[in-house]
């Protein structure tokens, strides 16, 4: 099976035969938090980026009983497969908006900022759906004074948004 056919995370780890056998379906986590609905290439790229983020600094949705390394590595594989996702549309704003995402959730995992990472995950998702609430602008500005340290504006952004139960459940480390 083709990864880039591939129509849930779960059927893209499949096809790495380091992860055959490991994997579980478990429901999409951002996609519900976006309207208008999601292209598939777009949903399905948001899940397995956050899968990525997941297997390096979280416990992950899809995979189970898989080593740090290995880990690290499935981490580092749906990063790239979800960009890739992403970027086979063509949509270069939605490309910059997911990589600044794994970028500055990592610079918060780092820095000991977990409350960042809700507001950002939200925001982000809202704006790559076009929703009048979190325009990318407004996240992309927002993701800049994040940068400086400054949470204010993506949580004041995220506190627009409709609440974001599995989410907040995908993201508690």
């Amino acid at each position: 099976m083709s990864t880039l056919t591939a129509d849930s995370v779960a059927a893209v780890l499949a096809a790495q035969p380091g992860l055959a056998g490991l994997t579980i379906d478990a429901d999409e986590v951002l996609v519900p938090l976006v309207c208008p609905p999601l292209a598939r290439e777009h949903a399905l790229g948001l899940e397995l980026i956050l899968e990525g983020f997941l297997l390096h600094h979280g416990t992950p949705r899809h995979v189970s009983q898989v080593e740090m390394g290995a880990a690290v590595l499935a981490g580092d594989y749906c990063y790239a497969q979800g960009l890739v996702r992403v970027a086979a549309t063509g949509d270069l704003s939605v490309v910059e908006a997911l990589a600044d995402l794994v970028a500055l959730s990592a610079a918060a995992v780092a820095a000991g900022r977990d409350d960042d990472l809700l507001p950002l995950w939200r925001a982000t998702a809202a704006a790559v759906a076009g929703d009048e609430v979190a325009t990318q602008g407004a996240v992309r500005m927002a993701r800049a004074a994040l940068r400086e340290g400054l949470s204010a504006p993506i949580v004041d952004i995220a506190a627009g948004l409709d609440p974001a139960p599995a989410l907040t459940e995908a993201l508690a480390r």
